[in-house]
């Protein structure tokens, strides 16, 4: 019996965090992380695109055909002590990592509260912020190589992890899940810490619409300054600015939600106009951060 539950003809709608309603031939849902390897083995022939929390990604078209296989690993969740290590499978949120650490009295892991996404696509960008991020913890990390088509175990050395970079991107693997350090913590701390974060998340970003976190890098200036994109935004009137359903943010300007049924036509439509506006009144050329599917 196969691992892996196969959809067809069926909608990305849940899948992903704008909540635009894409439809797809073939969507894949493995239920082991050997079902993962497995159904990557089997569709090694069409573009496979791995789809995690669904958070950072906005497709390219309304609907897509079966040379294109969506692996979604939201069921590929789990979290477990073992030999005094955190051991993750690849579609485990963030946050529900971070809270597990809480409830184990674990310490620093708490950035990890307000960080959306999976330990797959955190591994692979090496998440964090402030002085955190997630390659620090990391002991091994179980990859299945499409070269070899075999699971193998990566133990990363000095330099595998960089800023916001991991050596995984120049590797023809996909993650399976990770072994972490356990440190010790203080359960009351760490709960503050996380409460802390959420309700400053709450307060700044527009929760009330769906979204798929900031949109654009932090551009630079010719002088190579950082600039806020808000402050752009609102210089050149974007706050508010909609096309249907899609809409920059009137809370935060960062951002552009889906405010009830954007289609990929309306989200593309607001983003090439704050490109437009950004470069016509200060010769900046903004760099989307969301991946384009």
């Amino acid at each position: 019996m196969k691992e892996y539950f196969v959809m067809n003809n069926a909608s990305l709608k849940r899948y992903n965090t704008l909540r635009l309603d894409v439809m797809a031939e073939t969507i894949v849902l493995p239920h082991t992380l050997q079902g993962f390897a497995d159904a990557l083995k089997e569709y090694k022939d069409r573009k496979i695109v791995i789809i995690g929390n669904g958070s950072n990604i906005v497709f390219s078209q309304d609907s897509y055909g079966d040379d294109t296989v969506f692996i979604v690993t939201v069921l590929l969740n789990n979290i477990e002590i073992k030999n005094n290590e955190i051991v993750v499978e690849s579609g485990a949120r963030l946050n529900r990592l971070s809270w597990f650490a809480c409830e184990q009295s674990l310490g620093e892991m708490e950035f990890l509260e307000d960080i959306p996404g999976t330990i797959g696509g955190a591994l692979i960008m090496n998440a964090g912020q402030w002085q955190y991020s997630i390659g620090q913890y990391v002991k091994w990390i179980d990859v299945y190589n499409y070269e070899t088509e075999q699971i193998e175990r990566v133990v990363p050395d000095e330099g595998f992890f960089g800023y916001r970079y991991s050596r995984l991107n120049e590797m023809p693997v996909y993650v399976l899940g990770a072994g972490l350090k356990t440190l010790p913590g203080d359960y009351n701390e760490a709960l503050e810490k996380m409460l802390y974060y959420r309700h400053e998340r709450y307060v700044k970003q527009p929760r009330n619409y769906a979204n798929a976190g900031s949109v654009f890098k932090r551009p630079k200036d010719k002088e190579g300054n950082s600039l806020y994109v808000w402050k752009l935004f609102d210089t050149v009137n974007l706050r508010g600015y909609k096309v249907g359903d899609a809409m920059v943010s009137e809370k935060h300007p960062g951002f552009i939600v889906n405010t009830g049924n954007a289609s990929v036509h309306d989200m593309h439509a607001v983003i090439n106009e704050c490109k437009k506006r950004v470069s016509e009144e200060f010769d900046v050329e903004l760099e989307l951060e969301w991946k384009v599917i």
